[in-house]
């Protein structure tokens, strides 16, 4: 999955497996001529008094792809064209109810994964 900006129309296009899917007119971020940060991510949402629901699978990032919710592959793109990875200095995880979701960047894991963020949790009474 990818978002990138055509550079002749200054649209934003969401890209699955190499198709284009659709995307955001430029007129609707006239503040985003360029960025200072990238962020991935995931959130819940619950009813006042609710129980948090179940982020992902359900379970904590353990490094395994079929457990908690996973990006692969994640990349930036910058103003020249020319495509990289974050680095390990340059992220910083952020969970604001680690009994219930947590986070983990494990960084370039070989082949096909490249670089791997995952995040989820089981939910529950997050105090939120």
């Amino acid at each position: 999955m990818s978002i990138t900006r055509d550079p002749h129309t200054k649209n934003w296009w969401l890209t699955v497996g190499g198709k284009n899917i659709g995307y955001y007119p430029a007129k609707l971020f006239s503040n985003l001529d360029s960025a200072s940060i990238v962020g991935w991510g995931g959130r819940t949402r619950a009813n006042v008094g609710d129980t948090s629901p179940e982020m992902g699978s359900g379970h904590f990032p353990d490094g395994k792809s079929s457990h908690a919710c996973y990006f692969r592959s994640a990349t930036i793109e910058d103003d020249s064209g020319d495509i990289y990875g974050p680095k390990s200095n340059q992220i910083v995880s952020y969970s604001d109810a680690t009994n219930c979701y947590d986070v983990h960047f494990f960084g370039h894991q070989g082949g096909d994964a490249g670089i791997v963020l995952q995040f989820g949790g089981p939910g529950g009474s997050c105090g939120t």
